[in-house]
């Protein structure tokens, strides 16, 4: 007998009053009726899918089929459908595992002395005789001659995965574009863009200037940079050493870039209760500069990460609140986006829309569950950017004649993890939207990775699902009807189906 599938997923409220309905196993998405949506709701919204049986009763014979075929009906049983997303995840992560991302850090310091930085345990020590990372070991700013092996390592684990080489490489710190250390990434990117690579820059954009040659197309394609407010708040969040204005230096740097190269340039709004009430006045500043809607500019607010007494990681604001607080605010704005998870689930959803494909799931969370190396001064390769210098992510060691050291069981440890390893994420409805969360997060929190960390994400992904339907609604060319209708044939938002056989 049919039944309303457990991985179904019901978004907010559209502004008419409809919702979608979409799975998440088959990716397929479809607007249903007011009155469905309802009936619904209660039930998806708690983690309830049995309860939600009831509305099958209203589904004529045709509206099932088509209910059927698109996965939000399945005569499947709960641990059949759970054994059908392990498959997946496991199908996704080996392919992941073909393709390996690299990050290097340039330079394990920074010019800057950000209130929240994650890393100001790492660098209070640098200065400090005999700490294992420091000035006095010679292994906070990679030296030229680092680069050379770096690269031979990646050409190796590009190799040993089948991968033909090429791709991105994201430049991370610390603060890797200081212009202390110019001729280091200069170096890095020289020698990246003769072997096909790209790049992409996590910066504080102090020293943007000083490096406006390397940007743009086949170069460094891309610079995160953050503010966190009008000058008055951001100048006391984040601090440049040596004084001065941290928030007019990063937006002339911005200028700049936006002028004179063709480099995107992501800017995140770092938001807890201390700032969200400027948010308004930063978008001000944001229109005035002709940044909203500009297509070189993506702007996104985050919640910022802090580690309490027992050392785990909590929020000063959920996500989700901020979504809810800031979603009116920038619904009118293509490239102005409530949250880090918000932007990344509408890039994938963009495809369903664009070009008519289903969802694109997930059964990992990052790169750093599946292949991601990042090569730091101390000559040490870490899994993931957020634990740089600690042992709870170091890979190995990589030598100065270009070959590798790596721990197998610190490997497996952290590139085997996926929604087919994490049994608390199988039965949950979001599984291959997710991917199961950060897993340097759920380390901290739970003394092993192989736990999620949800992160408010279900109520963040309901309303970016809304959103992004709304947005298409109102600006695509097609026009979805309701599933639910007097007419059982429907118009549908995507033609992606699975076969469940």
């Amino acid at each position: 007998m049919a039944r309303i599938s457990h991985y179904c997923i019901l978004s907010d409220p559209l502004p008419d009053g409809r919702y979608v309905l979409m799975n998440g196993i088959s990716g397929a998405l479809d607007v249903v009726s007011p009155e469905l949506g309802a009936m619904l709701a209660e039930a998806l919204w708690n983690e309830r899918p049995e309860e939600a049986n009831r509305v099958v009763e209203y589904l004529d014979e045709a509206s099932r089929q088509q209910w059927l075929e698109r996965g939000h009906l399945t005569e499947l049983s709960p641990e059949q459908e759970r054994e059908i997303v392990v498959a997946i995840a496991s199908a996704m992560h080996e392919q992941l595992r073909r393709l390996p991302r690299f990050l290097i850090v340039p330079n394990l310091d920074c010019n800057y002395r950000c209130t929240y930085c994650f890393e100001r345990p790492l660098q209070r020590t640098l200065h400090v005789i005999g700490a294992d990372i420091s000035y006095g070991a010679g292994n906070v700013v990679m030296g030229l001659e680092q680069v050379k092996a770096v690269y031979a390592c990646i050409a190796r684990i590009q190799q040993e995965a089948g991968h033909p080489g090429g791709g991105q490489i994201i430049l991370y710190g610390g603060e890797p574009l200081d212009s202390a250390h110019r001729e280091v990434v200069k170096e890095i990117v020289r020698q990246g863009i003769a072997r096909g690579f790209y790049f992409a820059a996590v910066t504080n954009g102090h020293h943007l200037n000083e490096f406006i040659e390397l940007l743009g197309r086949g170069a460094i394609e891309q610079v995160q940079v953050s503010i966190d407010g009008p000058k008055h708040i951001h100048d006391r969040r984040r601090i440049a050493i040596g004084g001065g204005s941290s928030f007019d230096k990063v937006m002339t740097n911005i200028r700049l870039v936006l002028a004179c190269t063709d480099a995107e340039v992501q800017i995140r709004v770092h938001v807890d209760p201390q700032n969200i009430q400027h948010f308004d006045e930063l978008l001000g500043i944001f229109a005035a500069e002709g940044w909203l809607n500009h297509p070189q500019v993506v702007i996104y607010t985050n919640t910022v990460y802090v580690k309490d007494a027992r050392g785990q990681v909590c929020t000063r604001m959920e996500n989700g609140d901020i979504v809810r607080e800031l979603r009116r605010r920038v619904a009118s704005f293509s490239n102005v986006y409530t949250s880090a998870p918000e932007f990344h689930a509408s890039l994938a959803m963009r495809p369903v829309f664009e070009e008519g494909e289903r969802y694109r799931l997930r059964g990992t969370y990052c790169a750093a569950n599946s292949g991601m190396y990042v090569f730091a001064p101390d000559w040490h390769v870490y899994a993931c950017w957020e634990s740089i210098g600690k042992a709870c992510s170091r890979l190995g060691r990589y030598n100065p004649d270009g070959t590798l050291a790596l721990d197998e069981a610190m490997v497996r440890r952290w590139f085997e993890r996926s929604v087919a390893t994490v049994p608390e994420c199988q039965r949950c409805a979001y599984a291959l939207v997710c991917g199961g969360g950060c897993a340097q997060y759920a380390e901290y929190n739970h003394g092993s990775p192989y736990h999620p960390y949800c992160d408010d994400f279900q109520r963040i992904f309901r309303s970016t699902l809304a959103h992004n339907v709304t947005y298409f609604l109102e600006h695509g060319e097609a026009k979805p009807q309701e599933i639910f209708s007097a007419e059982p044939t429907a118009e549908v938002l995507t033609t992606a189906r699975r076969d469940f056989s």
